[in-house]
């Protein structure tokens, strides 16, 4: 399936987003943590453009909530002239064993490039849901992917309308609403 989504950094400290998003009549839903592994066949990936990192790029995915699943992942991304994530698509399959998996990809000799470790809090009012990440190492981060409501509109029309729905939340937002957490986390280094 493919959506179109928005991530943008927070700069409030988590429980003054709590606090605001539980007055804007949001309730937190669920909470999980995600462990993601990602590996591409490139050992110099510095020196890759974010749209042929993740193209040459996936990911074993762990999730740890209630009943915790190990996955596959890869993410097809289509972007704007801008560098905005305006479809994304993505492919999953289960795997049993997350160290195994792991192992697997490290003694094919794949480059696992970087781990991100990311808390998750969904916060939910009427058809719209925000996922709250806190990135090990990063920052905060809001993510809202497309819902039902959107299925009409076109990838930019749907960009825009998140984008505004998230700005008047009334929290301290970065300027990129397209930040690819992967990317800033490599660069980082």
């Amino acid at each position: 399936m493919r959506e179109t989504e928005i991530t943008v950094q927070v700069f409030n400290d988590y429980n003054e987003i709590d606090e605001i998003l539980k007055r804007k009549g949001f309730e937190m839903v669920e909470n999980y943590q995600l462990n993601d592994w990602y590996f591409s066949k490139f050992d110099n990936v510095l020196n890759l453009s974010y749209t042929d990192l993740i193209n040459n790029s996936f990911l074993v995915r762990y999730i740890i909530d209630e009943c915790p699943k190990i996955q596959l992942c890869y993410k097809k991304k289509e972007l704007d002239k801008f560098g905005n994530v305006l479809l994304e698509e993505k492919v999953k399959s289960e795997l049993t064993k997350l160290e195994n998996a792991i192992k697997i990809f490290d003694l094919a000799g794949l480059n696992n490039y970087c781990k991100v470790e990311n808390n998750s809090y969904v916060y939910k009012k009427e058809n719209i849901e925000f996922v709250v990440q806190i990135i090990k190492n990063l920052g905060i981060f809001i993510e809202y992917e497309e819902d039902e409501s959107m299925k009409d509109m076109l990838p930019d029309q749907k960009f825009s309308y998140m984008v505004n729905i998230t700005k008047n939340l009334g929290l301290k937002l970065g300027n990129d609403f397209s930040c690819k957490k992967v990317f800033m986390l490599l660069h980082k280094k």
